[in-house]
């Protein structure tokens, strides 16, 4: 699991081993500060997938499923062992999650103000998770709302779905989703935000470093 301070990353000559398809991605983000963000994660994505599997970042071959998901394919990456991995980024701060044990899912949200909290959370929130605070209207609801808000993303995200189940079909206390269950850890990258990655099987460690 790597935290990614996307503020400190330097492009330097990295920017031209993104893909053409990450380039227009970056090019149709509105502000100037999404574009820069985005491009840093996907160097840091490609630079520590580059690191794992000991190639060139730039000669990593990401093609994405029906939502969204990122995989590797094809090239000399083919021939490696199989690897798994997960990106999610919220204002400055990135996840990357990465390892071999079946399909990873990862999120990181920032915990800030919500415009109509307690619809939200009537809305995507399920009956039990809805019991978990008394007023989701209040301030002091919202690190458990964007707590669960990450469980359930990264539960779609692992199983490859990204927002296309309605959210309240998530079990964030079990781990569940369409009868399949799911290995769950809550994460704190830095004060403010909220995080969690979900796995296919269960890990036996969890090994957490920064970058850069």
């Amino acid at each position: 699991m790597w935290r990614i301070d996307l503020a400190a990353c330097d492009e330097g000559g990295s920017v031209e081993f993104l893909s053409a398809d990450e380039e227009a991605r970056a090019a149709r983000l509105a502000t100037a500060r999404g574009r820069t963000r985005f491009r840093h994660a996907r160097i840091a994505l490609r630079r520590l997938l580059g690191a794992y599997l000991g190639l060139p970042p730039g000669e990593l071959v990401l093609e994405y499923g029906e939502h969204g998901k990122p995989h590797l394919t094809g090239g000399a990456q083919s021939d490696l062992s199989p690897l798994f991995f997960n990106l999610s980024h919220s204002g400055n701060l990135a996840l990357f999650a990465v390892g071999e044990l079946g399909e990873i899912g990862v999120d990181i949200e920032r915990i800030r103000p919500l415009t109509y909290p307690g619809r939200l959370a009537r809305d995507h929130l399920s009956a039990e998770e809805q019991e978990l605070s008394p007023d989701w209207s209040a301030a002091a609801a919202r690190p458990e709302f964007f707590r669960i808000w990450a469980r359930k993303e990264a539960i779609l995200k692992a199983a490859g779905l990204g927002l296309s189940r309605p959210l309240d079909r998530v079990d964030t206390i079990r781990g569940v989703l369409d009868g399949r269950s799911w290995w769950l850890l809550d994460l704190l990258p830095e004060d403010g935000f909220a995080g969690a990655v979900a796995c296919a099987r269960a890990p036996a460690a969890v090994r957490r470093w920064s970058w850069p």
